[in-house]
C-alpha cells in the first residue's frame, strides 16, 4: 500500500476488505459452533440462533470467527484456507491481522482530529487512535468499550466488527468472578459519569493485575459480552426480558 495514503484512506480500503472477509469467513462457522457461541450468551432458543439486534448477532460471529469457545476451530482460519490471497496484499496483511486481534477494553478519549478516535487501553493503558467510523457515535469521552483490535500496518488499529458500550458495573462484575446470570434482562443505557467508579474499582494494583490476567486468558471476551447482556447493555434479549419490554425495545 502507498505509503502517500492519509491514515483515512487507508483505513477505507481495509474496512471494505475487512466486511468482506468477516462477512465470509461468518459463513465458514459450524453449526455445533454458533450453537455454542449463542448458547453462552444466551441467544440460543434451542434451534436456532436468537438475537434481538445487530450488534448481539456481532458478537456470535466474533466468537465463531475469532475466538470460539470449546473445542471448536476458528472460522478465520477455515476462511484463510479456503481463499487464501496474495501475499503482499492488502488482504493478506488483513488477514493475518484479523487472526492475531486482541480483544481488550478500551477508553474513549474523543475524535482524532485526522479521523479516527483517540482511546487507551483500560486499565493504564498508552493511547492510540482506533479506527472505527462509528465507535465515537452516542459515546462521550470517557466511555468504556469493550473491542477486537487488529492491526494490519503498525500506525493503522482498527476495530473488528463487535464493539460493546461497558460500565463499571461491568468491571466489577469482572473482578468479583461474578458467575453469568440466568434472570430477567432488563435493557440499560451504560451509567453517565462513571469515572470517579471505575477509578476505585482499578484503584489497587492487584485490581489491574487481575484485568490484565483476565484479558489475556481464552474465553475474556465472552466473558465481557454475557457481563454486558445480563445487565441489559447489549440491548433486550428473547426469553430473558420481559414481554412487555421486548415489544417496546
Amino acid at each position: 500500500m502507498s505509503e502517500d495514503l492519509t491514515a483515512a484512506a487507508r483505513y477505507g480500503r481495509y474496512a471494505a476488505l475487512r466486511r468482506r472477509i468477516l462477512t465470509a469467513a461468518s459463513k465458514r462457522i459450524p453449526l455445533a459452533s454458533l450453537a455454542q457461541q449463542a448458547r453462552a450468551l444466551t441467544l440460543w432458543d434451542g434451534k436456532q440462533v436468537r438475537p434481538a439486534d445487530e450488534m448481539q448477532l456481532a458478537a456470535i460471529f466474533d466468537l465463531g470467527v475469532l475466538d470460539p469457545l470449546g473445542e471448536h476451530g476458528r472460522a478465520i482460519d477455515r476462511q484463510a484456507r479456503a481463499e487464501a490471497p496474495p501475499p503482499g496484499s492488502d488482504e493478506y496483511r488483513l488477514l493475518g491481522a484479523l487472526a492475531v486481534a486482541e480483544f481488550g477494553l478500551w477508553r474513549i478519549l474523543g475524535p482524532h482530529p485526522e479521523g479516527g478516535v483517540m482511546a487507551e487501553a483500560f486499565p493504564g493503558g498508552e493511547p492510540l487512535v482506533i479506527w472505527d467510523r462509528f465507535l465515537d457515535r452516542n459515546r462521550a469521552p470517557g466511555a468504556l468499550v469493550g473491542a477486537r483490535i487488529a492491526f494490519p500496518e503498525e500506525d493503522l488499529p482498527m476495530t473488528c466488527g463487535a464493539v460493546v458500550s461497558l460500565d463499571s458495573r461491568v468491571v466489577e462484575r469482572l473482578l468479583q468472578d461474578t458467575p453469568a446470570q440466568r434472570g430477567p434482562v432488563i435493557p440499560s443505557l451504560p451509567l453517565a459519569e462513571d469515572d470517579a467508579a471505575l477509578a476505585r474499582l482499578v484503584a489497587e494494583p492487584a485490581a489491574r493485575l487481575k484485568l490484565t490476567a483476565l484479558a489475556r486468558g481464552r474465553g475474556f471476551a465472552a466473558m465481557v459480552y454475557r457481563t454486558a447482556i445480563d445487565l441489559g447493555l447489549m440491548g433486550p434479549v428473547p426469553g430473558r426480558t420481559p414481554p412487555e419490554l421486548l415489544a417496546q425495545a
